[in-house]
């Protein structure tokens, strides 16, 4: 709540154990009326820094609408902003849903591309990249996997 107060958001670094890590904000909606920010899939201090600055990027005016690519966020790639179904908000990004107590805000995923700058969705991207999930797709939709099985034990 202090970080929300003093700096118009908090980022969150969940360490994933058997998953991969990932980050988000929380505040973003209730300081500026934009989408939070969450990433997915690097290690976890790079993450946190990224969407971090990726929120600074969407507080200062950058496109939320789906594929719009954002760049300086990773220095010498452009990541995509993609919406999150409201489906993946209580088991990923529980603190969120527990800061604003009400009906679900809206969220972005910032998604990144690999080293030779193609997406997760390009069968030729880097298997790291790819690890990435597609949170744009409910659950229920997305395909079978780490992320859907740390929904269902939610």
């Amino acid at each position: 709540m202090a970080n929300v107060r003093e700096h118009g958001w908090h980022v969150v670094g969940v360490s994933g154990g058997d998953i991969p890590d990932w980050s988000f904000t929380v505040g973003l909606w209730h300081s500026h009326r934009i989408p939070d920010a969450a990433m997915f899939g690097l290690e976890l201090q790079g993450l946190m820094h990224w969407v971090d600055a990726g929120a600074a990027k969407l507080r200062d005016g950058a496109a939320t609408e789906p594929g719009t690519l954002l760049p300086g966020v990773i220095e010498g790639y452009e990541i995509q902003v993609q919406p999150v179904d409201i489906s993946w908000h209580r088991p990923l990004l529980g603190t969120a849903v527990g800061f604003y107590r009400q009906t679900p805000v809206p969220v972005v995923q910032l998604v990144w591309p690999d080293r030779d700058h193609r997406w997760p969705s390009d069968e030729q991207a880097s298997p790291g990249c790819r690890v990435q999930p597609s949170l744009w797709l409910p659950v229920d939709e997305h395909p079978t996997g780490v992320w859907t099985e740390e929904a269902a034990e939610q």
